[in-house]
């Protein structure tokens, strides 16, 4: 999905692939509106979605 352009990592250092959001800064709740606003435009946070991959959002369902 990154290749076509339809996925974004966002502080790979500080939300690696299979951090949980125990670890993920992007779960902590300061990062709520940075999220909310991606998820208003229709784009999925795989972190809320899945609980993995917080750095990930993508335009793609999944």
């Amino acid at each position: 999905m990154h290749s076509w352009g339809i996925a974004i990592d966002f502080d790979p250092a500080n939300n690696q692939l299979r951090w949980g959001r125990d670890r993920a800064r992007m779960a902590k709740p300061a990062y709520a509106p940075f999220l909310n606003a991606w998820e208003s435009e229709g784009w999925i946070s795989l972190g809320r979605e899945r609980n993995f991959d917080w750095m990930h959002v993508q335009a793609a369902r999944l």
